[in-house]
């Protein structure tokens, strides 16, 4: 009788792996993500939200500098609250940033990902678009207006939604995504109840700056009003409409992930690889 030799398991079968690093296990798409969330909201809420606080600051200043950076600009965000942006233009951070969403892309192509392979067309021609057809002076509105507050928002909603892409291994990501989402949740739960705050009245808009106080005229808010027109009206209701999209963008991120339609995509991929394969 001849003994049967069991085939190996596949890299990304769940049973083949811890159930907390397995991307597309059900219980952990359903339940971790609200019992992280509530645990950031317990966190901000105690007096270990004082500790966080530095890291909202310092996503306030990757807020500039993404949008800088994006735009071919070189950017520094320094975590004590400034961030210097170089106003001309940088073949280097253009090209450079080109060729990370290239690796990117590739890297997911051949471990047969569609998420990374998305996330990195999606960036490309975010870059394209904000680089060569958005007017300067636009520019200038989201790497030294708008992006700091507005990066406090939407770049730890981005940190929370990637919970559930699955990047190629290098990224060692299995792991690593509970962290980044924990952060994210802190510094969007800060953010959000604070400007929520302003909306109703019960918080000033925070004009001035970090360094240099609330009498700084090239602060965030004083900018948006004395260069770009807008009213405090407009500050409060723009900042809290961003933060129920990001809100609105995470329910429909996770009741994705939870009916499992992203296998739709992963479908595509799989059967376009096989008709790669077998030509």
């Amino acid at each position: 009788m001849k003994a049967e030799v069991a085939a190996p398991a596949e890299s990304g079968d769940e049973s083949a792996e811890f159930p907390l690093l397995a991307f597309d296990n059900w219980q952990v798409n359903a339940i971790v993500p609200p019992l992280l969330f509530a645990l950031a909201w317990l966190a901000v809420s105690s007096p270990l939200g004082f500790f966080l606080k530095g890291f909202q600051v310092w996503m306030h200043e990757f807020g500039h500098a993404t949008a800088a950076w994006l735009t071919g600009r070189k950017a520094t965000p320094l975590p004590f609250g400034w961030t210097p942006v170089e106003a001309d233009y940088s073949h280097f951070v253009y090209f450079g940033l080109l060729l990370l969403f290239g690796i990117l892309f590739v890297a997911g192509w051949k471990e047969r990902k569609v998420w990374p392979m998305i996330i990195a067309v999606g960036l490309a021609g975010v870059q394209y678009y904000l680089t060569w057809r958005m007017p300067e002076h636009r520019q200038e509105f989201w790497w030294g207006a708008f992006g700091g507050v507005g990066g406090e928002f939407y770049l730890s909603a981005l940190m929370m939604a990637v919970f559930y892409v699955q990047l190629p291994e290098k990224f060692k990501w299995g792991t690593c995504r509970y962290v980044f989402f924990f952060l994210g949740a802190a510094c969007f739960l800060q953010t959000y109840l604070f400007w929520r705050e302003v909306y109703f009245g019960q918080a000033d808009i925070p004009y001035g700056s970090m360094i240099n106080g609330e009498d700084d005229a090239n602060g965030d808010m004083n900018r948006l009003v004395n260069d770009f027109g807008w009213t405090q009206s407009m500050i409060r209701r723009n900042f809290m409409a961003l933060g129920n999209y990001c809100l609105l963008g995470l329910m429909v991120v996770y009741l994705t992930f939870f009916l499992r339609l992203n296998r739709v995509a992963d479908w595509v991929v799989g059967k376009f690889g096989q008709a790669k394969t077998s030509d």
